[in-house]
């Protein structure tokens, strides 16, 4: 019995050893560290970690250490071999004889190799790799070590799976300008290839660190962004991408994109992260100043037309009170041209204030109560008679469930209504004109508006519908010749559309008419709200 105790005690004295000298080891480094502080406690003569590829018949060392030293991986066919045996029926001890119970085991034999333990790793069902020590002389510690082998099953295949998806991230990054990070969560250290420091300004060289020198470097402001990207990622397996600011030699933050997979264990659990550094921090400083320029070019044109509009206005005032008094004729056609030019100014002049608005922020959806139906008879009345004017026909189509209160901005959507009409009357000569208006139910219960135009106009080519809803372009420079305009009113309708939490698309060909769909929500008081916050 006080036999047992002592074997006991040095047992656990090995252990605790062994648990000492790997605590602050992770990645490829844990596994070359367990193999030669594993040899040398039990004073083996050679211990090997290898991965057993999909058949189970040929094995590829990973960590040897063999007398003493860390030497070359090697590989080898498994049959006719002790490890072949492990494999295919489990745990294996042989503390005498080894070699000549497999003596056509050439490897063995030239080694001299008489002791045997040996432990498959299991990832799920699967074999991934082996764990075996050998001696040269006959032992009694066969179990002893096997219960070491067992101790650390989950961790070693955790770190042969990881070293794997090391190597994919190292192809996947080779050649290009990205560092690797390889986080063990079981010993909180943080593995930084060469390029990796050599991005955050470093001497470029291999560097492993507690987590926390790493996750120092995250800025404050993006280091909540980031527990919860890593989070839900865990917790759902979405793939870990974000942008944060990384402290670099010198005190200065620069942007960098991580990009990371978690490994797991086979109960899994998660075992480490490992992933890639991009720094895109010249990328991000141009979008910043481009969408700086794009919002300094808004707020010049809303100041623009703001100050066009006002003496304008006063043109079409004069125009008015002048044909009120006694004109000739030539005169009166004259101040009728002078006013139908001014309005026309004017409508351009306020598409490009409302669009100019919408970019630079300074645009607010006025929501209320409005009746859908209702609006697209009161918009289409007037280019209903546009259209006869030029001999079409114009349909109105109104779903009955249309005849209903929704809420939204109903002076935007009239916007949208009416600068749908205009292009359909502009560019169709012949044919018909068509709108329509639908409710659906959506799965939820709520209703969704669907506005429809449609024409049997000149329609457009796979270029020009690339470009429909781009401000300041009318796709082709015949239209502009044939219709006038700036080419707003699209670029404007599609923003309002989305400003109110719905979508426009087209559908056309050259010579075939076009097709304008709107998709609204009926109610975009859930839609304001999260824009608000």
């Amino acid at each position: 019995m006080p036999d047992i105790a002592i074997r006991a005690d040095v047992t656990q004295e090995r252990l605790n050893r062994l648990n000492f000298l790997l605590s602050r080891e992770c990645g490829p480094a844990f596994l070359q560290a367990f193999v030669k502080n594993t040899a040398e406690i039990f004073a083996a003569d050679s211990v090997f970690i290898g991965r057993i590829d999909a058949t189970n018949s040929r094995i590829r060392t990973l960590r040897v250490s063999s007398n003493g030293v860390v030497v070359e991986n090697y590989g080898y066919e498994l049959r006719g071999t002790p490890c072949a045996e492990t494999i295919e029926t489990g745990a294996t001890i042989y503390e005498a004889g080894l070699s000549s119970r497999f003596a056509k085991d050439f490897i063995l034999s030239e080694a001299g190799v008489e002791a045997y333990v040996g432990l498959p790793l299991f990832n799920g069902a699967q074999t991934v790799g082996i764990v075996v020590a050998t001696f040269n002389r006959p032992i009694n510690i066969g179990d002893e070590l096997l219960g070491v082998f067992n101790h650390y099953r989950r961790r070693l295949t955790g770190e042969i799976l990881a070293l794997e998806s090391g190597d994919r991230a190292a192809l996947a990054v080779k050649g290009t300008s990205d560092g690797i990070i390889d986080w063990c969560l079981e010993t909180d250290q943080i593995y930084v290839s060469p390029r990796g420091r050599e991005l955050l300004g470093y001497q470029a060289r291999e560097f492993t660190a507690p987590s926390g020198h790493f996750l120092a470097l995250i800025h404050e402001d993006d280091k909540a962004r980031f527990t919860s990207s890593l989070t839900t990622h865990f917790k759902s397996g979405r793939p870990l991408d974000l942008t944060v600011r990384l402290r670099i030699v010198g005190g200065q933050h620069r942007w960098f994109r991580l990009r990371g997979e978690a490994v797991r264990s086979p109960d899994g659990d998660v075992t480490r992260v490992v992933g890639a550094l991009t720094d895109i921090h010249d990328l991000v400083e141009a979008r910043q100043q481009a969408t700086e320029a794009s919002r300094a070019k808004s707020k010049f044109l809303a100041t623009m037309s703001h100050e066009v509009r006002t003496p304008l206005n006063g043109v079409l005032g004069m125009s008015s009170l002048l044909q009120a008094t006694e004109l000739e004729a030539s005169q009166r056609e004259m101040v009728e041209l002078i006013e139908a030019s001014g309005k026309a100014l004017l409508d351009i002049l306020n598409d490009i204030l409302d669009l100019a608005n919408v970019e630079s922020g300074r645009f607010e959806i006025e929501p209320g109560e409005y009746n859908p139906a209702e609006i697209v008879r009161t918009v289409a009345g007037p280019y209903r008679m546009k259209a006869i004017e030029k001999g079409l026909q114009f349909h109105i189509e109104v779903d009955p469930c249309a005849d209903m209160t929704a809420f939204g901005d109903p002076l935007r959507v009239r916007q949208i209504l009416s600068n749908l009409l205009s292009n359909a009357v502009k560019f169709t000569d012949r044919g018909d004109i068509r709108i329509r208006c639908l409710a659906r139910q959506q799965g939820d219960g709520s209703h969704a508006l669907v506005f429809e135009v449609s024409d049997t106009g000149i329609g457009m080519d796979r270029d020009m519908l690339a470009k429909a809803f781009m401000p300041f372009s009318q796709a082709e420079a015949v239209l502009q010749r044939k219709a006038g305009g700036t080419g707003l009113g699209l670029a404007l309708a599609h923003k309002l559309t989305e400003l109110m939490g719905g979508s426009i698309h087209v559908e056309s060909a050259p010579g075939a008419g076009a097709i304008f769909t709107v998709n609204l929500p009926a109610d975009t008081r859930a839609v304001t709200a999260s824009a608000a916050e």
